[in-house]
């Protein structure tokens, strides 16, 4: 027969992994993308501190990362709203280079005021954020069953 106090010894080892889990999914997906700015009056981008002017781009690209799991995202608030996802600047005479986006809105703003100054080779709609309705629709159920298991 099991003790009080191992019950609770495994319900905080529990917790303690599934913690650690937290950091590990806010690490990967909150945490994971570059620093961006644009500058349209002196007209460059600025990636991680580097000066990109607008000449300099030929075209820009996207490309879908990794998305986390359908668990990572239930269980995990940084999960359920990011969508990683990069922008290639095909620049002229020179390398790519990539810049890592973490949510739908921010990269969709980007392309969005990118638009009129540099050619984007994607539909810029595809990339709007919307509600993601099965996973609202799954949080709200669960409210609803442990609000009622409660008035038991």
């Amino acid at each position: 027969m099991y003790t009080v106090s191992g019950i609770a010894v495994f319900f905080i080892l529990l917790m303690v992994i599934f913690i650690a889990w937290q950091f590990k999914m806010l690490k990967k997906y909150a945490l994971s993308y570059d620093k961006f700015k644009i500058h349209p009056t002196e007209g460059y981008i600025s990636v991680n501190g580097q000066r990109i002017y607008f000449s300099g781009i030929e075209y820009i690209t996207v490309k879908e990362l990794q998305q986390p799991s359908a668990a990572e995202q239930f269980f995990s608030k940084s999960a359920f709203y990011s969508y990683m996802s990069e922008i290639v600047f095909h620049l002229k005479g020179q390398a790519p280079l990539y810049c890592t986006f973490n949510s739908k809105g921010t990269l969709y703003n980007a392309l969005k005021q990118l638009q009129p100054y540099v050619r984007i080779d994607e539909n810029i709609e595809n990339y709007k954020p919307t509600i993601n309705w099965k996973f609202l629709i799954l949080i709200i159920i669960s409210i609803i069953i442990g609000y009622t298991a409660g008035k038991r």
